[in-house]
């Protein structure tokens, strides 16, 4: 809160960077910050740098950018897509707002869904041909290239949610000192945990790069689950685990100077089968791999359930069969919509998140399990 003394050309109390004058000096009597101008603002923010992430070794690339896929449409999308239409979580603020805040699932055409402004044609069919063309076998550079999609989207997502952040600080306008001091204490802490997150995920692309550069893979571990059938859901990106699927904590992000054990996972259709791939670079391998582990401990006539739960609690990037989806009771579509707000920051992670419950959502029976 406003502190005892501090002029009004001094630096503000807050942190913002702005002289207390024009910043925090007047806020108890200022107008209260309108939903509508922060919904606004952060459909503004969330187009991204619009720059091609590809590792070029001259610096950026400059072409322009297109609607990349990431979950492909024709390899993936088209085949749980009924009319080129695939359900997506609508997690636009003003929809959120109309819905009282829970994240609902909303039918988009395949050619806007999983898109974003992150690689320009070139790079992008290039890229990632060895995903996007024929089946997944899954071989060590298939696995490396679904991660490095994932990871770049993330990146795409992350770098934009640090300006989104700072409209929070508006907030308090209005509120008493108090809240105002709540509210920018969450900015902060919001701020470094962001920042720090940007950090990791640069790091991480860094040394993806350079095994583009070289063409050795060899950098990731893994691991890959077959189905004997088409899954209902596709699904790219990356997560930090904390909770396995037993329960158990395998890593606290709260200390933010030891940097977070993070993995991608993908699911798609392949052929007329499906898989689910896990990868991760090698520091991140004792996290990684208990968390893979205690997925295949769980019973074979529960482990899609646990993917799907997976899917609902930790990525917004994905798509659902739409037959499938209408399919669903009232009830479980509820219980999805629940889970769906634990990828969000509306309130803390559940240790049992991921431990199957009594909701059947799915029956795909896996072949084969292969560890890269």
């Amino acid at each position: 809160m406003a502190k005892s003394g501090i002029g009004r050309n001094d630096p503000c109390w807050c942190g913002s960077g702005k002289k207390f004058k024009k910043c925090h000096a007047d806020r108890s009597a200022q107008s209260p910050y309108h939903y509508h101008e922060l919904a606004t603002g952060l459909m503004q923010l969330r187009s991204g740098d619009k720059t091609c992430l590809y590792p070029s070794p001259s610096g950026s690339c400059p072409q322009p950018v297109i609607k990349a896929h990431s979950i492909s449409r024709s390899a993936a999308l088209s085949k749980i897509a009924r009319s080129g239409h695939v359900y997506q979580p609508d997690s636009n603020p003003f929809q959120l707002q109309k819905q009282g805040g829970t994240i609902q699932h909303r039918l988009k055409g395949i050619n806007e869904a999983t898109t974003f402004t992150g690689f320009c044609s070139q790079h992008d069919s290039s890229l990632f041909k060895s995903v996007d063309v024929g089946d997944l076998v899954p071989t060590h550079e298939q696995l490396f290239f679904l991660h490095y999609r994932a990871l770049c989207r993330e990146l795409y997502v992350k770098r934009p949610a640090l300006a989104s952040n700072e409209l929070l600080r508006s907030l308090d306008r209005g509120k008493p000192p108090d809240v105002q001091l709540f509210v920018q204490e969450l900015v902060q802490a919001r701020s470094r945990a962001i920042g720090t997150a940007i950090k990791e995920l640069e790091r991480n692309k860094s040394t993806c790069d350079a095994a583009i550069a070289t063409a050795n893979y060899l950098c990731l571990h893994g691991c890959a689950l077959l189905f004997s059938e088409i899954p209902r859901f596709a699904c790219s990106g990356l997560t930090q685990p904390v909770y396995d699927f037993t329960g158990n904590t395998l890593q606290n992000l709260i200390d933010l100077e030891k940097p977070a054990s993070e993995l991608s996972f993908t699911l798609l259709p392949s052929g007329s089968a499906g898989i689910a791939a896990f990868a991760w670079l090698k520091d991140a391998d004792t996290v990684c791999r208990a968390f893979v582990s205690s997925l295949l401990a769980v019973p074979d006539d529960r482990k899609s359930d646990a993917i799907v739960q997976l899917i609902l609690d930790s990525f917004e990037n994905h798509a659902i069969e739409p037959d499938y989806w209408d399919s669903l009771s009232v009830e479980i579509k509820s219980e999805a919509h629940e889970r769906m707000l634990n990828w969000t920051d509306m309130r803390p992670i559940k240790s049992d998140a991921l431990v199957p419950g009594i909701t059947k959502f799915a029956a795909w029976t896996i072949t084969r399990v292969i560890w890269f």
